[in-house]
C-alpha cells in the first residue's frame, strides 16, 4: 500500500491534522502536504475531502477562504500566533 493509499485510509476513519499525519506515517510534513492534492484528486467522485479550516485561539478568527493547506504562521486579526491547524478527513460522496 502507497503512503497516498495509507492517508486515504486514515482520513476515512478520523480528523487529523497534517502534523498528527506525518507522525503516525512517521514522514515529513512537507511530504504530508505534497500528497493532499493529489489524494483529493484521486478520491473524486466517490468521496470528497474536507478540510476543517484553521483559527487563532486567542480571537476566535477562522481562515474561511485560505486556499494554502499549510497551517497559517499568524492570525491577521490579532497577529496572535496561538493557531489551531486545519484539520482533513474524507467523506464518501
Amino acid at each position: 500500500m502507497t503512503r497516498r493509499q495509507e492517508i486515504i485510509e486514515i482520513l476515512r476513519g478520523e480528523t487529523l491534522s497534517l502534523q498528527d499525519l506525518s507522525i503516525f506515517l512517521k514522514v515529513h510534513i512537507k511530504e504530508i502536504l505534497e500528497d493532499i492534492p493529489h489524494i483529493e484528486k484521486s478520491i473524486r467522485p466517490q468521496a470528497r475531502l474536507v478540510i476543517v479550516p484553521a483559527h487563532c485561539q486567542k480571537c476566535r478568527f477562522t481562515f474561511r477562504d485560505r486556499r494554502k493547506i499549510k497551517t497559517p504562521s499568524r492570525c491577521p486579526k490579532c497577529k496572535g500566533t496561538w493557531l489551531k491547524p486545519p484539520l482533513f478527513q474524507i467523506q464518501d460522496a
